[in-house]
């Protein structure tokens, strides 16, 4: 079994667990990315949508979103009338995914494996006009237990992981959290 579809069967089984989908990160930290986006609306990427919480969230602020996961599995129904793109975030997005304005990835790197988290967000870049908008848990899970299994897979420090998304982009605010940092970063000019 190769990693997509071993990713896959885990957050299939974690979303059949009623209680993963009470919290929302993509909508919790919404008032941060509006804050820091200001009145700057447009299409709107949900990487790692997860329940889709958040893209509809993002929808009732004016945003056009379009949502991108593994797996549907954890949808909830009301937001399943959204445009859905079905593909691990480590693949070549801009081959199949259009550019939107923002790309909102909360809750979503920790998950990651370690030697495909920079690559994710280089993925995400490619697929930005104007920013990408990141949460990044700092600290342990609390679900993966429930299936047998660590779903944070890169827990690294604020400094580490400021230092290694700089490296990609210019950051145009970050802000640490203490069990989360938060970034939104700007993606280099392309001509396309």
């Amino acid at each position: 079994m190769g990693l997509t579809d071993k990713e896959r069967e885990t957050y299939e089984s974690m979303w059949a667990v009623n209680a993963y989908s009470d919290y929302s990160p993509g909508e919790a930290n919404l008032p941060i990315f509006l804050d820091m986006v200001g009145n700057m609306r447009g299409t709107v990427l949900d990487a790692g949508c997860g329940s889709g919480k958040g893209a509809l969230a993002l929808q009732q602020h004016g945003f056009v979103p379009t949502l991108l996961d593994l797996t549907p599995a954890g949808l909830m129904d009301d937001a399943r009338h959204l445009p859905f793109i079905e593909k691990p975030l480590w693949s070549d997005l801009h081959r199949s995914v259009p550019k939107h304005d923002w790309v909102y990835c909360c809750d979503v790197l920790e998950h990651i494996p370690p030697t495909f988290t920079m690559l994710v967000v280089s993925r995400l870049l490619e697929v930005s006009r104007r920013g990408v908008f990141l949460t990044i848990s700092l600290v342990q899970d609390q679900f993966g237990v429930w299936i047998g299994t660590s779903l944070h897979q890169t827990i690294q420090p604020f400094g580490q992981w400021k230092e290694q998304l700089s490296t990609l982009a210019p950051i145009y605010e970050c802000r640490d959290l203490i069990d989360t940092g938060v970034f939104l970063l700007i993606p280099p000019i392309t001509h396309d």
